[in-house]
């Protein structure tokens, strides 16, 4: 089977940190289909978009680039690269067969819906499947997470672009474990919804290796720093924006610190984001001594301070009315597969850590409830705190292992 995956942000190994289109199409490719990732020549997850080339094979899937112009932030340029994704999509049809063959099935993935209308077409011209992938309830997470008024311009276009996916679409394939009551009250007809969660590669070196770069040792040495004065060590790695709630976790350790875990407790938040030189001042602020910032490392450096660290913090807002539908954080899958107890500070349907007992969920993103978490598990006997992270590792690798997701997802198409 030729399939045609249209992944705007799409990344894998020398491409972009966000794997989960190659994770899932190297398996497809390596049960013997035929796999396209078609992704924009430009976007913000890109690990160096000036020698992205235009046409590779990355292991067994072939990587296509479709030009698409730079942007930075979130302003009209970001909306017209997507805009030359979609176009330049229409315009495949003057490169098959001779560069591509024809599809048998065809996946437009979002977080943005707009790929779907140039999808249909093709799958349309050429008899093949169309897969819509969900990442993200567009327009809901926008006007919820973001606060956008529902009159805007870009929800009603989202809320468009969705209607159409759901009642065009032979299948869609979602993150959010309980969104199909969502879909099908949107267009979405019976039996078309399979869930493809975010996932782990255990057929992967997924090792922890030594931190070498300047920023993971700087982590490393952090570590080793609080672990001989014996503190519990929290770590945050992720991206350091509003949807994450990190404002919520300072105010939370600002709290224990006052309680009297100040020399307990040491945080560490990996990453970067929109907020990170806001929150840094919100720190010193708030004179937390006992959280430090650290810049990305690379991914096997993360899990090795994850797996040194004792507690990983999922963060994020506890928006109801999305997290009601599944929760997707790679973090958690990061977490998990680390051995540490997750503490999830929101409610969101079939959540893992509920389901594995590996962690602590709080049901609320306040500050209080954050902290009462924290100080539980600061409490808690180290061998039962390993407990609990066994208990997720455990859980992890026997329902999100990768080969697992992609033969699942196949198994939904064919049935189409």
């Amino acid at each position: 089977m030729r399939i045609w995956y249209f992944n705007h942000y799409a990344g894998g190994p020398g491409i972009g940190k966000y794997a989960r289109a190659y994770q899932l199409s190297r398996r497809w490719a390596e049960a013997g289909h035929e796999v396209i990732v078609f992704l924009a020549s430009f976007h913000h997850l890109l690990d160096d978009p000036e020698s992205l080339p235009n046409d590779a094979m990355v292991g067994p899937v072939r990587y296509v680039a479709l030009p698409a112009r730079s942007y930075k932030g979130n302003g009209a340029k970001r909306l017209l690269n997507m805009g030359d994704y979609c176009r330049a999509m229409l315009r495949l049809p003057s490169r098959v067969p001779q560069e591509f063959g024809k599809p048998d099935v065809v996946i437009a993935s979002s977080p943005h819906p707009f790929a779907i209308f140039p999808a249909r077409r093709l799958a349309r011209r050429y008899g093949a499947k169309l897969v819509f992938e969900v990442r993200d309830l567009w327009p809901l997470s926008i006007t919820e997470i973001n606060g956008t008024p529902v009159w805007h311009p870009f929800v009603l276009a989202s809320w468009v672009a969705e209607r159409f996916a759901y009642s065009r679409s032979d299948v869609v394939g979602s993150l959010l474990g309980g969104a199909e009551s969502y879909m099908r009250g949107r267009g979405l007809k019976r039996g078309r919804f399979v869930h493809v969660p975010n996932g782990i590669a255990l057929d992967e070196a997924t090792t922890p290796i030594q931190p070498t770069t300047s920023a993971g040792l700087a982590a490393a040495r952090q570590v080793q720093a609080w672990r001989g004065e014996g503190r519990t060590i929290l770590v945050y790695a992720g991206a350091q924006g509003v949807p994450n709630g990190l404002d919520r976790l300072l105010a939370a350790v600002s709290r224990l610190n006052v309680e009297g875990y100040r020399e307990r407790l040491g945080v560490l938040l990996v990453g970067s984001g929109t907020l990170t030189e806001e929150l840094k001042g919100s720190a010193r602020a708030q004179g937390i001594d006992n959280a430090v910032f650290i810049p990305p490392v690379p991914k096997r450096e993360s899990l090795w301070i994850i797996a040194n660290s004792d507690i990983g913090y999922a963060g994020g807002r506890n928006q109801k009315t999305i997290y009601r539908y599944g929760i997707s954080y790679n973090k958690i899958m990061d977490y998990m597969l680390g051995g540490v107890p997750v503490v999830l500070p929101i409610s969101a349907a079939a959540d893992p850590v509920s389901a594995s007992g590996g962690g602590i969920v709080t049901g609320s993103d306040e500050p209080a409830a954050i902290a009462a978490a924290i100080a539980e598990l600061i409490d808690m006997e180290g061998p039962r705190r390993r407990q609990l992270g066994a208990r997720a590792k455990a859980y992890v690798e026997a329902n999100f292992d990768y080969s697992y997701i992609a033969a699942n997802y196949i198994a939904a198409i064919n049935q189409e």
